[in-house]
């Protein structure tokens, strides 16, 4: 009788001992879900945050290849809404108004570029100008939409007079200037297989491109169109040096200096 009550003792001391390991097993788990659960919830995020001003209307794939950002680890609770955290979420977007340096990037700042009004890409103080453009000098197929370039113009200038007058009997010098830097591309036209241009800039007169000019260009640009041979020069994504606007003659050119010289300029009236 003593050792069938002493058994029955042990097994029920064996059973509550298993029981209590099996408890305190759910309470770890438990814990160890929850403690998981708060780290998800209060960990944090890699976004991605600009270092540089972005232009309104600066492509999204110019924002990757410029690298206008850095990857930043942010806390949940101060992360923007639509905070971008993927690069890639960027291509095929332009930026819908300007992003500071520090600015989150998110997917209320960028949209898809689907109008075809360039006006709508005008700044106040810019107007909308139309380039007839030589394959040699446009870099067709290589510029496009939403980049910027400087514009270069080459005019056969002849020498003049204490009056402003052209002088009898010169000869023209050519000179070359700089006369718009970092100008936005609108609209511009596009390689094809056969080596021609496609639609996007094409004009009835042969293929064109569309610059976003200030104010205080336009009059000079439209004259150099008239009078001059215009060269176009893609920029890097971003910011960027510009080229500067000294006037180069072929005396420049060979000598290797980055302006011509003070006659040229005085006889040209270039200095005026």
């Amino acid at each position: 009788m003593m050792t069938r009550v002493f058994t029955s003792r042990i097994g029920a001391f064996g059973m509550a001992i298993v029981l209590a390991v099996a408890a305190a097993a759910l309470v770890l788990v438990y814990l160890a879900n929850h403690d998981s659960s708060l780290q998800s919830s209060s960990g944090k995020v890699t976004v991605l945050v600009a270092t540089r001003t972005i232009p309104q209307f600066t492509p999204g794939n110019q924002v990757v290849d410029g690298q206008m950002f850095r990857e930043s680890s942010v806390a949940r609770d101060a992360l923007a809404d639509g905070a971008i955290t993927d690069p890639d979420t960027l291509k095929g977007l332009v930026a819908r108004n300007d992003v500071y340096p520090g600015e989150q990037l998110t997917t209320n700042q960028f949209q898809r570029s689907d109008t075809t009004n360039v006006a709508v890409k005008l700044q106040p103080d810019q107007r909308a100008v139309g380039f007839p453009v030589d394959p040699a000098a446009g870099l067709i197929g290589q510029i496009q939409a939403g980049d910027h370039v400087d514009v270069v113009a080459t005019f056969d200038v002849l020498p003049v007079g204490p009056n402003g007058m052209p002088l009898t009997g010169a000869q023209p010098i050519p000179l070359t200037r700089t006369i718009v830097s970092d100008a936005l591309v609108l609209t511009a036209p596009q390689a094809t297989s056969s080596g021609g241009s496609s639609n996007g800039g094409d004009s009835a007169h042969g293929p064109s491109m569309t610059l976003a000019v200030g104010t205080d260009d336009v009059n000079r640009v439209m004259f150099a169109q008239q009078k001059g041979s215009i060269w176009f020069v893609l920029r890097p994504p971003g910011s960027s040096q510009d080229v500067g606007s000294n006037i180069v003659d072929v005396d420049a050119v060979l000598r290797g200096v980055n302006s011509a010289r003070p006659t040229v300029l005085r006889i040209t009236g270039a200095n005026r």
